[in-house]
């Protein structure tokens, strides 16, 4: 019977993570698992059964996603969806908000410190999924496995668009060079010049503005993380930021000074969580460590002499510009001494 109701409460479980259109919302699926689980308390009391471990089970298999294996204790039947709930709804952030592969022209609000879009994605605009309420919930129900896991996913999307800066740097090396030395020199005319043979520059500029947005898709985690942890133990966070407040910044960082500045990070008590991402996101992939990333400030300048400007406008409403430009400022920490 144990054995049943608990088939039964993982079965609920993945039946309302999907809506008529696309996935629940957060806090949907937040009161959602509430109601099932008052469901199952009140019937552990008529049985005279303790399903607390067996529930405790059943939500951990499904928030968890990692190697260890014996974590997994049930069989997944073929027809359910695949992996676990944390990876489905991590995915769908990553392809929908971070990545917008459905090209419903996702913006960055800063005012109101979410994204929106300019038409449903799946059967939500934008804001209705990213607000800091939604996020709250999302890391409420899957904990700090869910909030890691949509932490790694972003940092390998933007590792892989830090790449293709990379490939750009070097592809356009000897003219970033000409530009650099016509800014020095104030030749006009020869910088002009040289800026108009950069290569696919409008490209490296999507890069860029997609970086930049997983960034701030990244603060706004951080940001509900450390929330949820404050209000669900308050001791730990408060012991966590009076640690990070006491280390100094000229200290050379051991591994574990690293570990507890990105522990802080992914709950935004670091002060600068732009830069400490962008950091580990270096060091795990080893880039910038050439004489190429000396060149992104001039690569940057030549931005200013792309055709995206003729279609840019600000919009006083949300803060942003309608297009996302204003994303490319959260990767100046690319420019050397970090890197």
């Amino acid at each position: 019977m144990r054995e049943g109701i608990l088939g039964n409460f993982r079965r609920r479980l993945l039946a309302v993570l999907k809506a008529d259109n696309d996935l629940q919302r957060p806090s949907v699926l937040e009161s959602l698992i509430h109601r099932h689980l008052n469901i199952v308390y009140l019937a552990e009391q008529h049985i005279s059964m303790d399903l607390t471990h067996g529930i405790q089970e059943v939500l951990l298999i499904e928030a968890f996603s990692g190697p260890v294996s014996s974590l997994h204790l049930f069989e997944k039947p073929a027809e359910q969806l695949t992996g676990s709930a944390t990876e489905v709804v991590c995915n769908w952030y990553i392809e929908n908000i971070v990545k917008d592969v459905s090209g419903a022209g996702i913006l960055f609000t800063p005012i109101h410190k979410c994204f929106k879009s300019t038409r449903p994605v799946g059967g939500y605009f934008a804001e209705l999924v990213t607000n800091l309420r939604e996020l709250q919930a999302f890391v409420r129900v899957f904990g700090g496995y869910g909030v890691d896991r949509l932490d790694r996913m972003m940092k390998e999307h933007t590792a892989a668009l830090l790449n293709c800066i990379d490939t750009s740097l070097r592809s356009n090396h000897e003219v970033l060079e000409a530009v650099a030395g016509s800014m020095h020199s104030g030749d006009r005319i020869e910088r002009e010049a040289c800026s108009r043979q950069i290569v696919d520059l409008d490209t490296v500029i999507g890069f860029c503005i997609e970086g930049g947005q997983a960034l701030a898709f990244d603060q706004l985690l951080a940001e509900a993380a450390g929330v949820v942890l404050d209000e669900g133990a308050p001791l730990i966070y408060a012991l966590l930021s009076g640690v990070v407040k006491h280390i100094p910044e000229e200290i050379s960082e051991k591994k574990e000074i690293r570990r507890i500045r990105g522990v802080a990070n992914s709950l935004n008590i670091v002060g600068d969580h732009d830069s400490e991402w962008i950091r580990s996101i270096l060091e795990d992939v080893g880039g910038a460590n050439d004489g190429s990333w000396t060149l992104l400030p001039y690569l940057f300048a030549t931005f200013m002499t792309s055709n995206i400007w003729n279609t840019t406008g600000f919009n006083v409403d949300t803060g942003g510009f309608n297009n996302n430009i204003h994303c490319l400022a959260r990767l100046v920490f690319l420019v050397p001494p970090y890197c």
